[in-house]
């Protein structure tokens, strides 16, 4: 017997949210194109707990425009704008934290082989270095430990 591909469906669960936020249509189909590893769309209406997932949201998706049907077109907007301002936040915070991870491993780079190994380093980067240094991101002290 097989064993099943994203037993738990928490890629599927992750689509959907994606495909409601979007105000895409719940279909086994649309997930199966985002899907990782599940490419079918008999691959979710096979599965009963999978179907159950796709059925529940489907139908929540639907009340939900329901609602917003009756809602005046200002007030969707609202909470639109509302959606994506936050979707800005969480990114930009995305972006502040992998800039800083970055920075730290360039200052980890630099501490353990000095400034000759982050000029043998950034020779060929020294534009996303001019970009992170203009974007104030470099941190104000990296602690690096010796692993040896």
């Amino acid at each position: 017997m097989r064993t099943l591909q994203d037993p738990s469906n928490i890629e599927l669960k992750k689509i959907v949210d994606q495909l409601t936020l979007e105000d895409l249509d719940i279909t086994a189909r649309a997930i199966a194109r985002r899907h990782s590893v599940l490419k079918n769309a008999s691959a979710f209406t096979r599965n009963p707990a999978r179907m159950n997932v796709i059925t529940e949201s489907r139908q929540k998706q639907l009340e939900e425009r329901a609602i917003a049907a009756k809602l005046s077109p200002s007030a969707v907007q609202d909470r639109k704008r509302e959606r994506l301002m936050l979707d800005n936040k969480v990114l930009a915070l995305q972006v502040k934290r992998l800039i800083a991870a970055h920075a730290g491993l360039i200052r980890a780079v630099q501490l353990a082989g000095g400034m000759s190994a982050l000029e043998r380093f950034w020779k060929e980067y020294k534009e996303v270095g001019d970009a992170v240094q203009a974007l104030d991101a470099l941190p104000q002290k990296a602690v690096v430990g010796d692993i040896t």
